[in-house]
C-alpha cells in the first residue's frame, strides 16, 4: 500500500499573528488521507529545518510513495532549493501534491505549473527583501531612533531617557526608573571595574536572579534575567559602548543576526545630547577599562588574584594554565583545629577536559623563582629601560586619550577631523610629559640596577606590586611536564 506523508510549515511571524495556522494545515493534510505529518515553524528560506529534513529523508531512502503540502511555499520558498528538492523527488519515484497550487509531479502540466509558481514565490521574497532594506534606508535618513536601549524609550522619533517606575530596591523598596538603574549600572561599573563584578552587584541589589540556557533564541548560552535585564557580561559590553548612551544616533550594530565591527557602525552624533547617559569623559574611561581588561584578561577579577595569573601557559598545547589549590595536612588540620597548609598550582586549562595530556601542575612559587630568576638576569636592560617604562604600559590617561581618538578616527564630518587633530596633539604632549618626568640620572639608574640585581627585592615586594610588575615585564611563563620550560620577558 502506498505511503502518503504531509508537511505543514508556518514562519514565526505567521505563527504570532495567526496562532492556529498550523494547526489548521495540519487538518487539512489529515482530511487529505496523509498517514504521518512533519511540521516546522520556521521561515521558508532556510533550508536546515528539522521536519523537512525528515520529510527528505523519508525521501531519500524510499520510504514513502508521495508528499502533501497545502502550498508550495510551505515546502520552500527558494527556487534553487525547490529545484533540488524536484529532482530528489523524481530520482526516488516520490511524488508530491501541493493542494491549493494544483500541483501533481505524476503529470506534466503539475511539473511545468510548479516550476512557474515557484519562480514566482522566490521573486516575492526578494521584492520582500528589497523592501526591507529600502525601508530601513529611509529611516536612516531621516534619523529615527530605532532599538532604544536599556534607559531609553522612543518618542516622536527619538530617543529619551525612560524616567517610567520600573524597579524596586530590593532593602528599601524604593522605585527607580529604567534611566536611573541605567545611570547606577555605568556607576557601578566604574566602582568595580570588571563586568562580572558589575552585574553581580546590580543583580543582589534588585533581587534579579538569573537562569542558565542554551537553548530558543538564545543559541550561544550565558546567563539572562527572564523579564528583567538580559545583560550577560558581552550584553553589558556592548550596552556601555552604545553610542546612544553618549547622546549620539547609530545604525548597523547588528547585521543578519551578527555584531557589525565598531569602524563600521552609521554614526549621527549629538542627535539627543540633553539626554545623555554617559559623557564624552566617562565613555573614554569606559573604553579604557575594557581595552585594559582585554589586555590582562580581566581586570579585578578573582580569577587574576596571583602574581602570574593569566602569564602563565602550556608547553604542549600553548593553552593558558589555570590556578588551584591543595591542603598537606587537611585532616590532621580539622582534627585538631589548625590552619592548614596550603599549597599553590598552575595547571593547563585543557587537562580538565582532556584535550591536552599535560596533567602535571607547577607550583606557583617554582613559577616564581624562575620569573624572578629571569627579571635578575634581565636587570640591566630592566633599569636601562626604566624611564620610559610607564610609556609602555600606557597609563590610563593615555589609554583614554587613545581610546577617544579610536572613536573619532572613522566618525564623519569635520568636527570630527577637528576633535581627531586635536586628541593627537594631546597624545603627543602626553608623552614628551611622560618621557621628560621619567628620566633618570646615571646615579638613580645604578641605584636601580643594584636594586633589580636583587632577588630579595622582588621576593619581599607586595603581590599587588608584583603583579603589576609582571605585567609590565613578563610576556609569557611556558610550563611542560611539572616544570619551567621558560621565561619570555618583554624587555
Amino acid at each position: 500500500m502506498a505511503k502518503r506523508i504531509g508537511y505543514a510549515r508556518v514562519s514565526s511571524r505567521e505563527q504570532a499573528e495567526n496562532s492556529h495556522a498550523l494547526e489548521q494545515q495540519m487538518q487539512r493534510l489529515r482530511v487529505a488521507g496523509v498517514e504521518e505529518i512533519y511540521s516546522d515553524v520556521e521561515s521558508g528560506t532556510k533550508d536546515d529545518r528539522k521536519g523537512f529534513n525528515l520529510v527528505m529523508d523519508l525521501v531519500r531512502n524510499k520510504s514513502v510513495d508521495e508528499v502533501v503540502i497545502t502550498r508550495l511555499d510551505r515546502l520552500t520558498r527558494s527556487l534553487i532549493t525547490l529545484r533540488k528538492v524536484l529532482d530528489e523527488f523524481r530520482e526516488n519515484g516520490v511524488n508530491m501534491k501541493a493542494l491549493d497550487d494544483s500541483v501533481d509531479l505524476s503529470t506534466a502540466a503539475g511539473k511545468f505549473h510548479l516550476n512557474m509558481l515557484g519562480a514566482l514565490a522566490e521573486m516575492e521574497v526578494d521584492r520582500l527583501s528589497e523592501r526591507v532594506r529600502h525601508g530601513w534606508s529611509h529611516l536612516r535618513k531621516r534619523q529615527v531612533a530605532m532599538n532604544p536601549p536599556f534607559g531609553y524609550v522612543k518618542l516622536d522619533d527619538k530617543h529619551c531617557l525612560d524616567h517610567e517606575p520600573f524597579l524596586c530596591l530590593l532593602e528599601t523598596q524604593q522605585e527607580r526608573s529604567r534611566a536611573e538603574i541605567a545611570r547606577e549600572i555605568v556607576e557601578t561599573f566604574f566602582q568595580e571595574k570588571t563586568l562580572r563584578k558589575c552585574l553581580r552587584v546590580i543583580n543582589q541589589k534588585y533581587g534579579i536572579h538569573t537562569f542558565a540556557h542554551n537553548q530558543g533564541q538564545h543559541r550561544r548560552g550565558g546567563r539572562v534575567a527572564r523579564g528583567v535585564f538580559r545583560f550577560s557580561p558581552a550584553g553589558l559590553r556592548g550596552w556601555l559602548i552604545n553610542p546612544v548612551l553618549q547622546g549620539h544616533l547609530c545604525y548597523l550594530r547588528m547585521q543578519d543576526g551578527q555584531r557589525v565591527p565598531q569602524t563600521d557602525w552609521i554614526i549621527h552624533y549629538n542627535t539627543h545630547p540633553d539626554q545623555r547617559i554617559v559623557s564624552d569623559e566617562e565613555a573614554r574611561r569606559i573604553e579604557a577599562i575594557l581595552q585594559h581588561n582585554q589586555q590582562v584578561r580581566g581586570f579585578g577579577s578573582t580569577a587574576l588574584r596571583y602574581p602570574l595569573s593569566g602569564l602563565v601557559f602550556c608547553g604542549e598545547c600553548r593553552g593558558s594554565c589555570y590556578s588551584l589549590t591543595g591542603q598537606n595536612n587537611y585532616h590532621r588540620a580539622k582534627r585538631l583545629g589548625l590552619e592548614p597548609e596550603m599549597n599553590y598550582y598552575f595547571q593547563c586549562k585543557n587537562w580538565r577536559t582532556r584535550s591536552c595530556n599535560q596533567k602535571s601542575a607547577v607550583r606557583m612559587e617554582n613559577a616564581e623563582a624562575a620569573v624572578i630568576e629571569a627579571l635578575v638576569n634581565r636587570a640591566e636592560t630592566i633599569s636601562a629601560t626604566a624611564e620610559v617604562t610607564e610609556e609602555q604600559i600606557d597609563p590610563p590617561g593615555l589609554q583614554a586619550l587613545k581610546a577617544e581618538l579610536a572613536y573619532y578616527l572613522n566618525a564623519p564630518g569635520s568636527r570630527a577631523e577637528a576633535i581627531v587633530a586635536d586628541l593627537k596633539q594631546q597624545i603627543e604632549a602626553y608623552r614628551y610629559n611622560q618621557q621628560a618626568s621619567t628620566s633618570l640620572s646615571s646615579e638613580q639608574r645604578d641605584l636601580l640596577l643594584q636594586t633589580f640585581s636583587d632577588p630579595l627585592y622582588w621576593k619581599t615586594l607586595t603581590p599587588e606590586q608584583k603583579r603589576e610588575l609582571y605585567r609590565a615585564l613578563v610576556e609569557r611563563v611556558i610550563v611542560k611536564d611539572g616544570q619551567v620550560e621558560r621565561v619570555d620577558l618583554r624587555v
